[in-house]
């Protein structure tokens, strides 16, 4: 048996050498099948993420704010004092000028008044004449007017020009009343 077993296995040797010699047509134009080429799977292009757009609001025009006045802090107004009597130990002050009323020479007869702010009446009184007035500033009582300021009025209204006291002195003062 075994010999056989050889014989069978050099048999289909044979057999196999026959057939690859055996003259059998083989294609020459043999086309492979074409493999897939690999390519580049894409990727998705990105969506833009969408912004705010800053629409322009028209600006309010500021509505201006009245400013508050400061309120003046109510002063103890002194009451005036009697006006003393007339010392006439002591030489008046004598004060002269021109008087305009409204930018106009003062007509004849304009009261012209003096006075020291804590009496309660003028320590002089005159007229003008010509769109002139004089006025004596008299001494009253015992304290000394010396140094002290002079109020002028035009027919009652205070014109914001002072003078200062002397004894005996003499000043030349326009007065304006507006």
């Amino acid at each position: 048996m075994k010999k056989t077993g050889v014989i069978l296995a050099i048999f289909a040797l044979l057999l196999a050498v026959s057939a690859c010699a055996s003259k059998v047509e083989r294609e020459e134009n043999f086309t492979p099948t074409p493999l897939p080429t690999a390519t580049a799977t894409p990727e998705p292009t990105p969506e833009p993420t969408p912004t705010a757009t800053l629409t322009p609001t028209a600006v309010p025009t500021p509505t201006p704010t009245a400013t508050p006045e400061p309120t003046p802090t109510p002063t103890a107004t002194p009451l005036a004092v009697a006006l003393p009597e007339r010392n006439n130990d002591d030489p008046p002050h004598v004060f002269v000028g021109a008087v305009t009323v409204n930018g106009l020479v003062a007509s004849d007869g304009t009261e012209v008044t003096v006075w020291v702010a804590e009496f309660n009446r003028p320590i002089g009184t005159s007229f003008t004449d010509g769109g002139n007035y004089s006025v004596l500033a008299h001494q009253h009582g015992t304290d000394s007017f010396v140094g002290r300021t002079i109020i002028f009025r035009v027919n009652g209204e205070e014109t914001g020009e002072t003078g200062t006291w002397e004894k005996g002195g003499a000043t030349v003062l326009a007065l304006s009343l507006e």
